[in-house]
Protein backbone atom coordinates (compact mmCIF):
# COMPACT_ATOMS: atom_id res chain seq x y z
CA UNK A 1 0.00 0.00 0.00
CA UNK A 2 1.15 3.45 -0.55
CA UNK A 3 0.24 6.55 1.57
CA UNK A 4 1.13 9.81 0.05
CA UNK A 5 1.08 12.01 3.47
CA UNK A 6 1.95 16.05 4.38
CA UNK A 7 3.86 17.64 7.36
CA UNK A 8 4.69 21.06 7.30
CA UNK A 9 4.75 21.91 3.18
CA UNK A 10 6.63 18.17 2.79
CA UNK A 11 5.21 15.91 1.09
CA UNK A 12 6.65 11.97 2.07
CA UNK A 13 5.46 8.72 0.59
CA UNK A 14 5.15 5.41 2.72
CA UNK A 15 5.38 1.88 0.83
CA UNK A 16 3.58 -0.55 3.55
CA UNK A 17 3.80 -3.75 2.98
CA UNK A 18 2.19 -6.79 5.49
CA UNK A 19 4.77 -9.06 6.39
CA UNK A 20 3.47 -12.23 9.04
CA UNK A 21 3.45 -10.19 12.52
CA UNK A 22 4.97 -6.87 11.25
CA UNK A 23 5.29 -4.41 8.29
CA UNK A 24 8.31 -3.41 5.98
CA UNK A 25 7.68 0.28 5.39
CA UNK A 26 9.95 2.34 3.05
CA UNK A 27 10.18 6.16 3.56
CA UNK A 28 12.44 7.18 1.27
CA UNK A 29 15.43 4.89 0.47
CA UNK A 30 14.69 4.01 3.56
CA UNK A 31 13.77 0.61 4.74
CA UNK A 32 12.23 0.04 8.39
CA UNK A 33 10.63 -3.33 9.89
CA UNK A 34 7.58 -2.00 11.82
CA UNK A 35 5.48 -3.54 14.46
CA UNK A 36 2.23 -2.27 16.25
CA UNK A 37 0.88 -3.24 19.65
CA UNK A 38 -2.61 -1.44 20.50
CA UNK A 39 -2.81 -0.22 23.60
CA UNK A 40 -5.83 1.44 23.56
CA UNK A 41 -8.20 3.19 21.08
CA UNK A 42 -6.14 6.26 20.32
CA UNK A 43 -2.38 4.73 21.60
CA UNK A 44 -0.02 2.30 19.79
CA UNK A 45 3.10 0.98 20.83
CA UNK A 46 5.17 1.48 17.92
CA UNK A 47 8.52 -0.87 17.62
CA UNK A 48 10.53 0.37 14.69
CA UNK A 49 13.58 -1.48 13.98
CA UNK A 50 13.70 -2.43 17.50
CA UNK A 51 12.88 0.72 19.15
CA UNK A 52 9.74 0.93 21.05
CA UNK A 53 7.31 4.32 20.85
CA UNK A 54 4.25 5.27 22.86
CA UNK A 55 2.29 6.74 19.87
CA UNK A 56 -1.03 8.83 20.67
CA UNK A 57 -3.21 9.40 17.51
CA UNK A 58 -5.90 11.60 17.05
CA UNK A 59 -7.72 12.74 14.07
CA UNK A 60 -8.89 16.37 13.60
CA UNK A 61 -11.02 17.39 10.71
CA UNK A 62 -8.42 15.45 8.12
CA UNK A 63 -5.04 15.71 9.96
CA UNK A 64 -3.66 13.38 11.98
CA UNK A 65 -2.06 14.48 15.30
CA UNK A 66 0.57 12.21 16.33
CA UNK A 67 2.33 12.47 19.88
CA UNK A 68 5.09 11.05 20.56
CA UNK A 69 8.04 12.15 22.62
CA UNK A 70 6.33 14.92 24.14
CA UNK A 71 6.07 15.86 20.35
CA UNK A 72 2.82 16.44 18.21
CA UNK A 73 3.00 16.15 14.42
CA UNK A 74 0.21 17.62 12.41
CA UNK A 75 0.07 15.01 8.94
CA UNK A 76 -2.50 15.04 6.21
CA UNK A 77 -3.18 13.26 3.24
CA UNK A 78 -2.04 14.95 0.01
CA UNK A 79 -4.80 14.86 -2.34
CA UNK A 80 -2.00 14.92 -5.38
CA UNK A 81 -4.62 12.51 -7.52
CA UNK A 82 -3.39 14.26 -10.62
CA UNK A 83 0.34 13.54 -10.00
CA UNK A 84 -1.29 9.68 -9.64
CA UNK A 85 -1.05 10.09 -5.95
CA UNK A 86 -3.46 8.54 -3.87
CA UNK A 87 -6.78 10.65 -3.30
CA UNK A 88 -7.99 11.64 0.06
CA UNK A 89 -10.10 9.31 0.24
CA UNK A 90 -7.99 6.13 -0.42
CA UNK A 91 -6.09 6.73 2.60
CA UNK A 92 -9.47 8.27 4.82
CA UNK A 93 -10.58 6.44 7.56
CA UNK A 94 -14.18 4.64 6.33
CA UNK A 95 -15.32 4.20 10.33
CA UNK A 96 -15.98 7.45 12.40
CA UNK A 97 -14.96 6.62 15.59
CA UNK A 98 -15.37 8.36 19.20
CA UNK A 99 -12.04 9.67 20.02
CA UNK A 100 -12.88 9.62 23.27
CA UNK A 101 -16.02 8.62 25.62
CA UNK A 102 -18.80 11.25 25.60
CA UNK A 103 -22.31 11.93 24.53
CA UNK A 104 -24.04 12.12 21.28
CA UNK A 105 -25.29 15.55 21.23
CA UNK A 106 -26.57 15.49 17.61
CA UNK A 107 -26.28 13.55 14.44
CA UNK A 108 -25.81 16.22 11.25
CA UNK A 109 -26.50 13.34 8.91
CA UNK A 110 -28.78 9.93 7.71
CA UNK A 111 -27.81 6.91 6.29
CA UNK A 112 -27.49 7.84 2.43
CA UNK A 113 -26.66 11.82 2.84
CA UNK A 114 -23.89 12.62 0.37
CA UNK A 115 -20.92 14.36 2.48
CA UNK A 116 -18.01 17.03 0.96
CA UNK A 117 -14.81 17.18 2.80
CA UNK A 118 -14.99 19.22 6.22
CA UNK A 119 -19.13 18.46 6.50
CA UNK A 120 -20.36 17.90 9.91
CA UNK A 121 -21.32 14.50 10.61
CA UNK A 122 -22.28 14.87 14.50
CA UNK A 123 -21.00 16.88 17.98
CA UNK A 124 -20.23 14.78 20.54
CA UNK A 125 -19.59 16.39 24.09
CA UNK A 126 -16.31 14.80 26.06
CA UNK A 127 -14.82 16.39 28.89
CA UNK A 128 -17.37 19.09 29.29
CA UNK A 129 -16.50 20.38 25.42
CA UNK A 130 -18.19 19.93 22.19
CA UNK A 131 -16.25 17.89 19.33
CA UNK A 132 -17.24 18.44 15.55
CA UNK A 133 -16.47 15.39 13.83
CA UNK A 134 -16.16 15.77 9.99
CA UNK A 135 -15.72 13.81 7.09
CA UNK A 136 -12.52 13.96 5.70
CA UNK A 137 -13.15 13.06 1.91
CA UNK A 138 -16.16 13.46 -0.14
CA UNK A 139 -18.59 10.21 -0.08
CA UNK A 140 -22.01 8.69 1.10
CA UNK A 141 -22.49 8.00 4.92
CA UNK A 142 -23.31 4.16 5.20
CA UNK A 143 -24.25 3.82 8.50
CA UNK A 144 -25.01 5.71 11.12
CA UNK A 145 -24.59 3.65 14.40
CA UNK A 146 -25.57 6.18 17.17
CA UNK A 147 -28.53 8.32 18.16
CA UNK A 148 -28.49 11.96 19.82
CA UNK A 149 -28.23 11.10 23.77
CA UNK A 150 -25.99 7.99 23.12
CA UNK A 151 -23.07 7.12 25.82
CA UNK A 152 -20.35 5.95 23.36
CA UNK A 153 -16.89 4.85 24.49
CA UNK A 154 -13.42 5.86 23.32
CA UNK A 155 -12.63 4.15 20.14
CA UNK A 156 -16.75 2.84 19.39
CA UNK A 157 -17.97 3.24 15.64
CA UNK A 158 -20.23 6.30 15.41
CA UNK A 159 -20.62 6.06 11.54
CA UNK A 160 -19.39 4.25 8.27
CA UNK A 161 -18.89 6.30 5.41
CA UNK A 162 -18.42 4.92 2.01
CA UNK A 163 -15.61 6.97 -0.32
CA UNK A 164 -16.16 8.23 -3.37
Amino acid sequence: MRIVLRHEKSPFTVELQKLDRSYRAVVGDIEHEVETRPLGPATTLLVVDGWAFRVHVVRSGSQRLVAVGGEVYAFVPDSGAAEGRPTTAAVATPEIKAPMPGKVLQVLVRQGDRVDPGDGLLILEAMKMENRLVAEAAGTVAEVRVREGDTVDGGQVLLVLRYD
